[in-house]
């Protein structure tokens, strides 16, 4: 049977885009080289994710896959690439490119033709976000749910609530639902999404509403939705402002209720008596939250839902871990990281101060805290970014180093005299600088007649780091010769991988460098080879280096990693 093969020019659009553009990412295996370069309305997606799956294709076994396809090829630097197809049929031809993705269901036959075979340019768009709710099968703890045609499959939580962060827009989909145990099809839906939507889906059988058995004389508040219509059913919790989890469960809701609102909208709350609480009401995607001291919940008369807002962001996993725990203190949600350290907040309270707060996976005390600023409405994507050094003071993982192999470098003070103290104290080297307005490192070297000398201002981390989805490191520099970043897992020359940037050059004024890990090609062999060289240590870093040559001064400042917090 004949095979059928694709060679297509992915276009990325970026009008409106919540996240980052982004054309400079690593490539993947399967990836090829074509002839030309197809553009349209957009610029190319470089090394965007491919993948053909059968219309009806459901994930293989009850394993979780937040994103939308596990490639079987990955494109080009020009966003082509050249896909097999073994049989005829109907077919779902996904494309993803970080937070775009196009999707497409079509019929491929037996013989090429023009059409197949050549679709020209396809323009992605922005991915939407999709919670829902359905109900749990008697004697379950959760259900399992997917999309027909794609690799995407998510646990609900024990009360039925699931969350899809990533999902095609502008095409129709299917979604199914399956048992606990992942061996009986419970339930199909289709469903259609907008570029950047946050929908949400109810799917649970109706219930009556609760009845109010409350004293009449009790003062009641009124819930209403953002149409001015009563919100009946809604989930009410108080909670203190800053409390946690008290169990690491996956939990999507962002309340569990304390109290339900009857069928005219309406509640009643004993408050307590002293303290500062956060006050959540929410319904479907519409949310109100607020935080009272006590002696303000009394006065509450009437409270309004709005939409919701969504944030995305990631953190960074240590080397070996799987994924850690995100909660928002003052609410009850608490999801999982990918083992890249991505993760999806679903429903937040939409322009609201919230700090967020992250749990390793095998801990229960938070580890880092970020405070964030949900949008007005929609979706946010946050890059964090950690400082990971300003060289105001002395730090004793930031080290002082030059050529093992003892070629003659050496570090010199400020004043040129030669440095002796084989410790390279990097206290010595910090000083006042008027342009940055704090303090810098400044050294002078004096590299040795060989190629294999070189000098190094490092620093280590505490333990091992997983790199994998950073999106770039910034610092600032000058001198009078030139200056390479890398980062390493190095423990001896036998025993050492190094993905390391071209050189980069500085002049006498303060310059910012940013390196992304598509730059860091050179290997721990010095040689040239992008893929292998980030590929060998992005999950397992130990170490920073900044490397000096063709000069005898350096000055850095402000070191800074973008998609990282840790």
């Amino acid at each position: 049977m004949m095979k059928k093969h694709f060679l297509l020019p992915i276009v990325l659009g970026c009008a409106g885009a919540f996240w980052a553009c982004d054309t400079n990412v690593a490539g993947g295996p399967g990836s090829i080289t074509t002839n030309g370069i197809a553009m349209a309305d957009g610029q190319a997606a470089p090394f965007a994710r491919v993948a053909v799956r059968a219309v009806d294709h459901m994930a293989g076994d009850a394993s979780v896959e937040n994103s939308i396809i596990i490639a079987d090829t990955v494109a080009d630097s020009a966003g082509h690439f050249y896909l097999n197809v073994k049989e005829d049929g109907d077919y779902r031809l996904t494309i993803l490119h970080k937070g775009y993705a196009y999707s497409k269901v079509m019929s491929l036959e037996k013989e090429p033709s023009a059409e197949t075979s050549d679709l020209g340019s396809l323009d992605l768009v922005a991915t939407a976000v999709m919670k829902g709710e359905v109900d749990i099968p008697e004697g379950s703890s959760n259900v399992w749910v997917g999309v027909l045609g794609t690799d995407i499959l998510v646990p609900t939580d024990a009360n039925g609530v699931f969350v899809i962060p990533y999902v095609p827009a502008n095409d129709s989909l299917q979604l199914y639902f399956k048992s606990e145990d992942y061996d009986k099809v419970l339930d199909k839906k289709g469903v259609f999404f907008e570029p950047s939507e946050s929908a949400y889906e109810d799917y649970r059988a109706p219930v009556e509403s609760p009845k109010d058995v409350a004293d009449s004389s009790v003062k009641k508040i009124v819930v209403l939705q953002s149409d001015g219509s009563v919100a009946s059913n809604a989930k009410v919790a108080l909670r203190k402002v800053d409390s946690m989890v008290e169990k690491f469960a996956l939990q999507n809701n962002l309340v569990l209720a304390d109290v339900v609102t009857d069928d005219e909208g309406k509640f009643t709350m004993e408050w307590p008596e002293s303290g500062d609480y956060r006050l959540t009401v929410s319904l479907g995607s519409g949310t109100f939250s607020k935080v009272y001291g006590v002696d303000k919940l009394a006065e509450i008369d009437t409270l309004k839902l709005s939409s919701s807002a969504t944030i995305s962001s990631k953190v960074t996993l240590d080397s070996g871990e799987d994924y850690a725990w995100v909660g928002v203190y003052g609410f009850d949600v608490l999801v999982k990281t990918s083992d890249l350290g991505a993760y999806v907040l679903p429903t937040l309270p939409a322009n609201d101060s919230l700090t967020l707060y992250f749990v390793h996976a095998k801990d229960s005390v938070p580890f880092v805290e970020q405070a964030v600023k949900t949008p007005k409405e929609g979706k946010s994507y946050l890059n964090p970014a950690k400082l990971l050094y300003d060289f105001e003071q002395d730090n004793e993982l930031w080290y002082m180093d030059v050529d093992t192999l003892y070629k003659g470098t050496t570090f010199k003070f400020g004043t040129g005299v030669s440095q002796n103290d084989k410790t390279h104290k990097l206290a010595d080297h910090l000083e006042a600088d008027e342009n940055r307005g704090n303090n810098v490192f400044h050294a002078y070297y004096e590299l040795a007649d060989n190629p294999y000398a070189w000098a190094l201002l490092g620093g280590k981390f505490e333990v091992v780091k997983n790199f994998a989805a950073i999106d770039s490191i910034e610092f600032y520099a000058k001198g009078n010769g030139e200056v390479r970043l890398a980062l390493e897992n190095w423990e001896s020359y036998s025993k050492g991988v190094k993905a390391a940037s071209g050189w980069k050059k500085v002049g006498s004024d303060w310059s910012r460098i940013v390196v992304k890990p598509s730059e860091l090609c050179v290997t721990s062999a010095e040689k040239w080879s992008c893929s292998d060289a980030w590929d060998s240590v992005k999950d397992q870093v130990k170490q920073i280096h900044f490397f000096f040559a063709a000069g005898n001064e350096i000055f850095i400042d402000d070191v800074k990693i973008y998609g990282a917090l840790f």
